[in-house]
This record gives structure tokens, C-alpha cells and sequence, in this order.
């Protein structure tokens, strides 16, 4: 260990206060493996500096991880304060030089540390903030987002009522289906968050914030086999939809940017 372990655990850490520094200078000095002139430089700075410091540093950990889950933090804030502080209080955040995926990272970590502590509801309420914010940071994705803004009205304008029968879609690269124990696309969420499964398709739309589609459970089954493996007539069959009912679903699918035919740029 070394002096900028001991600075961090002075700040951010239950396992060294400035009190045991003054009182048991020594067996801090062994613990971390200090010099006699870092153990006296860590010994000069004021107590209050300390605080002061950690308080910041708290502070700005807390920025971070509302970076990704910014609706979580600001619920976890107003109804479980004391949890939030302790956790930013005695947490070290974990340093990276892309901030997008430092935030990532925060959020996760947090999100490992409050299961059990907080609402499940809430829980899965951040995961699902947290997948819209990588989702919007994909490099991929946006890729495709833009590819479609450019694109994708003037293919659905082609795109015949055939493709149902012959061509084989594929979800793109732009939408993740995700499933959840608790209904996150409640419209009190996240201060009401009703324990209702749901699966929700995320879509990265270019230059605008990631929408969410609540999926019923057909439309769900149905999108699950548009892998790329089968025409759209044959996963409406094997979804066990009625003809006339999933081409419409899917042709809406097409259209909202949710499917692709196979060979697309997403493909």
C-alpha cells in the first residue's frame, strides 16, 4: 500500500480516520507502508481539511453515478438519503479516464451495493436507466441510429407487403429487448414501481433520447424470432399469431425502426 491508499482511506474509507492518525500514528504508518515524511505530511493537514475534502469528493461521486441513472439517484436521494451518504461517504470511486464509462462503471458498482438495501423495484428501475445509458453510448448503435434517420423512411417506402412472406427480419443494432420483474415503465416509476413483469425494447434513435416500447407478451414472443434465421411469415407461425395479426405487428415493427430486413446495415 502507499500514501495515496492512505489519503484515499482518510477520505473515503471507515478503515482509517484522521483521529487514528494522531492517536496510533505508528500502527498507521505500518499499515500502509509509509515513510516518516508521508506519515508527517498526512498528520499536518488539518482535520476539518479532511472533511471538507470528503465531503467534495462525495459529492462529486455522486454526480457521476446520476451521469447514468440520473431519475434512480434523485428517488434514492429523497427516500433513502442516510443509505445514499453512507455509500458515497465510504466509497472510493473508481477512477477511468473515458467519463461516459466511469459512469458506467459508478452506476454498477452502486447498483451491486444497494441490492437488498433498496426497493427491488428501484433496483431494476436504475438497471433500466442504466441500459438506456449505454445504449445511447454505443458506438454501434449510433452508427446505425444515424444510418436509419438518413435511410430508413425511404426503405420502409419500398419495403413491399412480400416481405412478410419472403424476407427475414432481424431486431437491429439500435434496439435491445430487455426483461424486468417489476413494471419500470410505470407512469409513477420510480417512486411507484408496481411488481409487474415486463419486457420493454429499448431504441437508440439518432440525436434524440432512447425510447422505450412496453412489449406484450405476443409482440414480445414474435420479436424473440426475428433473429435472422427465419422469414417473418414463418416466426409469426411459430409465435402462434394469426396471420393477418402479425403482419400488421410487424409491418408497425418495420416501420417504428424495431426490424430490419436481413442484410440491412443493422443486419
Amino acid at each position: 500500500m502507499t500514501v495515496i491508499d492512505a489519503l484515499a482511506a482518510l477520505l473515503a474509507s471507515p478503515l482509517l480516520t484522521a483521529t487514528e492518525l494522531h492517536d496510533a500514528p505508528e500502527t498507521v504508518r505500518a499499515r500502509f507502508g509509509l515513510s516518516e515524511e508521508e506519515l508527517a505530511l498526512l498528520a499536518a493537514v488539518p482535520d476539518d481539511a479532511y472533511d471538507r475534502v470528503a465531503q467534495d469528493v462525495a459529492a462529486k461521486h455522486r454526480l457521476v453515478v446520476a451521469q447514468a441513472m440520473p431519475e434512480t439517484i434523485t428517488e434514492v436521494t429523497t427516500r433513502h438519503r442516510t443509505f445514499l451518504e453512507e455509500y458515497l461517504n465510504k466509497t472510493v470511486r473508481l477512477p477511468h479516464p473515458d467519463d461516459p464509462v466511469g459512469a458506467e462503471r459508478a452506476a454498477e458498482a452502486f447498483l451491486e451495493h444497494a441490492a437488498g438495501r433498496i426497493p427491488a423495484g428501484l433496483a431494476e428501475f436504475g438497471r433500466f436507466e442504466l441500459e438506456r445509458f449505454r445504449l445511447r453510448r454505443d458506438e454501434i448503435a449510433s452508427d446505425a441510429a444515424r444510418y436509419w434517420h438518413e435511410t430508413g423512411a425511404r426503405r420502409q417506402r419500398v419495403l413491399g407487403g412480400a416481405w412478410i412472406e419472403y424476407g427475414v427480419p432481424v431486431v437491429p443494432a439500435t434496439v435491445l429487448v430487455v426483461s424486468y420483474g417489476h413494471d419500470v415503465t410505470a407512469p409513477d416509476a420510480p417512486a411507484l414501481i408496481p411488481e409487474v413483469p415486463v419486457t420493454v425494447a429499448l431504441q437508440r434513435v439518432w440525436r434524440e433520447p432512447v425510447r422505450a416500447f412496453r412489449l406484450e407478451p405476443g409482440t414480445r414472443d414474435l420479436l424473440a424470432l426475428c433473429d435472422g434465421t427465419r422469414t417473418a411469415l414463418r416466426a409469426a407461425a411459430e409465435a402462434g399469431a394469426h396471420p393477418a395479426q402479425a403482419g400488421a405487428a410487424l409491418a408497425a415493427m418495420a416501420r417504428a425502426g424495431l426490424l430490419v430486413p436481413r442484410g440491412g446495415p443493422d443486419g
